[in-house]
């Protein structure tokens, strides 16, 4: 993937998709996968950001922006938190081709801190843990994508 995608975009979850898709044997070792995630991302002065991923089989069968939670199938888990937590992740990401142990979805979302994982009953919540390895598997994708991030206000660039 060439140019730098700006996270968190309709752009960026479609590239991750995409090198699902061009990893498959990867992803086919650890089984099929069934589940709709949902990304929330929290900005700066209250908004945030939704976006809903789909997986079935093998990989991704679609991303889309969501305006509202609403919006999402019943069947669905939540990974939220703020943005810095979901830069500090991708970075640790891209340095080092794929999470450390510290910055796993497991371990940051292991106290609720500083991402939190929910749906809308147990049975949804625990398939973000079922399929764990697979979605972390998604996200170490980012090691081969240059990620860019909104620049908050507050925020001074060297």
């Amino acid at each position: 993937m060439s140019g730098t995608l700006s996270f968190p975009s309709q752009a960026w979850f479609e590239c991750m998709a995409e090198q699902m898709r061009g990893d498959e044997p990867r992803f086919r070792a650890l089984g099929p996968v069934d589940c709709a995630m949902i990304v929330n991302v929290d900005l700066e002065g209250g908004r945030s950001t939704l976006h809903e991923v789909i997986f079935r089989g093998f990989g991704v069968h679609s991303v889309r922006e969501l305006d509202r939670l609403e919006q999402a199938p019943d069947s669905h888990f939540v990974i939220a938190g703020p943005l810095e937590a979901w830069r500090d992740m991708l970075d640790n990401i891209h340095a080092r081709n794929g999470a450390d142990l510290e910055h796993t979805l497991n371990t940051l979302t292991l106290a609720d801190d500083p991402l939190r994982v929910s749906g809308p009953d147990q049975l949804e919540t625990d398939a973000f843990y079922r399929y764990n390895e697979t979605l972390q598997r998604f996200f170490d994708g980012a090691a081969r994508v240059e990620t860019s991030y909104p620049v908050s206000p507050s925020r001074k660039v060297a």
